[in-house]
């Protein structure tokens, strides 16, 4: 696998990561409505998972967008 092909895929991971982690907050919104403690405790531990799982995707985005402009950067060096 292709230097160029696995920051792809890492990419589309990351991404994956946020959007899963913004719809379980959103669907965690509906526990916090609940009248039951239960049901309130069930919906913070989701929009903390939520925000954990978005705070990873955007860490690796940009892990990702550091290494494409890194490489492109030494390349740029090297031909010149």
């Amino acid at each position: 696998m292709a230097r160029s092909d696995l920051q792809k895929l890492c990419l589309v991971g990351s991404v994956a990561s946020i959007c899963a982690g913004g719809a379980g907050m959103v669907l965690s919104f509906i526990y916090l409505g609940s009248r039951s403690m239960a049901d309130i405790t069930a919906g913070t531990s989701g929009f903390v998972a939520g925000s954990v799982m978005i705070g990873a995707g955007l860490l690796s985005a940009s892990l990702v967008a550091c290494a494409e402009s890194g490489a492109k950067e030494q390349g740029a060096s090297i031909d010149a």
